[in-house]
């Protein structure tokens, strides 16, 4: 069936795509119509949570910015993983303004719970981003892209881009598709798609156009954190570790593997009630389907290009009437908040 589908930045990157062209030529915004018939039909799908039992596996909650006395904010680093344990969160990476915090990592006891504390700098550069797991802190003036290379040669980083949306006024959005190129995700992960209580809405659609460029040769991974610089900001935004392996190297794998959900309460509107959550995904590689199991949540949505494309708990990739990009997406709204998958890629 051919549709005809009203969009900017997605119709032009699958016309570009489909025309050989590479993200490093695509403009950010046009206004175009585009008539298509549907892609070869798929044949793989990259399942970013293979051979994860989702009904046993231990979820860690984890914030992965967080700010103390040492650069911008009010409670010490201490007060901070005391806090953040008190929650229930398992893993906390301190990761304040171009400082390392190094003092106290690792397994940390707050009143019989043990909290994960991983060192962690915030590049605060014309972009920002975080460098966990490193032993760096400090951006020595240097350019974005530089910064990033000294961080993947020099150490066993992991990094991911912070608050887009606070940058789109210098930087477009084929800034990421050069990054994302250059560096692999075993350092370079990802983006944060919702920062603290969502301060930067578009920066879902600003994923989603990474997804699309990017996808299927790399995954680029979302995330969720509180950017908390006091107790007042603490629990909002916050992601999900898929792993039994609770050791920091167990953590980094399941990092930057991609095995995760993020959420945030602050997505929707008054939250109330639990948020959504996952009890099981089953994917038919032979019927090219992706079924979600899953409760506390009133809506499922599907995308594909940034476009919806689906809002049941299975989706056909091959069958259901629409172009799908090089991937596909799940989010589950609910009254409680929204649950983030990451991308499953198709091939």
């Amino acid at each position: 069936m051919t549709k005809k589908i009203s969009f900017n930045f997605w119709t032009l990157v699958l016309g570009l795509v489909l025309a050989g062209c590479t993200p490093d030529a695509m403009p950010d915004n046009i206004d175009m119509y585009l008539y298509f018939s549907s892609m070869p039909p798929a044949t793989h799908i990259v399942n970013p949570y293979e051979g994860i039992d989702l009904t046993q596996v231990k979820r860690l909650k984890a914030n992965l910015h967080t700010h103390t006395r040492v650069s911008d904010g009010k409670q010490t680093a201490d007060e901070m993983i005391k806090a953040y344990a008190e929650r229930g969160y398992d893993i906390l990476a301190i990761t304040d303004h171009d400082q390392l915090y190094a003092k106290n990592t690792g397994f940390v006891q707050v009143g019989g719970k043990d909290i994960l504390v991983i060192r962690g700098s915030e590049f605060t550069m014309t972009h920002h981003f975080n460098s966990i797991f490193t032993n760096n802190g400090k951006s020595y003036n240097l350019t974005v892209e530089s910064a990033i290379r000294s961080e993947v040669n020099n150490s066993n980083s992991v990094l991911f881009f912070n608050h887009p949306g606070r940058h789109n006024w210098f930087y477009p959005v084929s800034f990421y598709f050069d990054m994302f190129g250059k560096f692999p995700v075993e350092n370079l992960v990802g983006m944060e798609v919702v920062n603290s209580q969502d301060e930067y809405p578009s920066d879902k659609e600003t994923w989603h156009k990474v997804l699309t460029a990017m996808s299927p040769s790399r995954p680029v991974y979302g995330f969720a954190n509180d950017d908390s610089h006091s107790y007042a900001e603490i629990g909002f935004s916050f992601n999900e570790f898929l792993t039994d392996d609770f050791t920091e190297e167990g953590v980094r794998r399941a990092i930057v593997n991609g095995v995760s959900f993020f959420s945030s309460t602050a997505t929707v509107p008054r939250p109330s009630g639990p948020m959504p959550h996952v009890k099981d995904i089953v994917v038919d590689t032979h019927a090219m389907t992706i079924t979600v199991d899953a409760i506390n949540y009133d809506k499922i949505e599907w995308r594909s290009c940034g476009i919806v494309v689906g809002s049941n708990e299975e989706i056909a990739i091959n069958n259901d009437g629409y172009n799908f990009c090089k991937y596909v997406q799940f989010t589950l709204i609910g009254k409680g908040g929204q649950l983030f998958s990451q991308p499953f890629l198709i091939k």
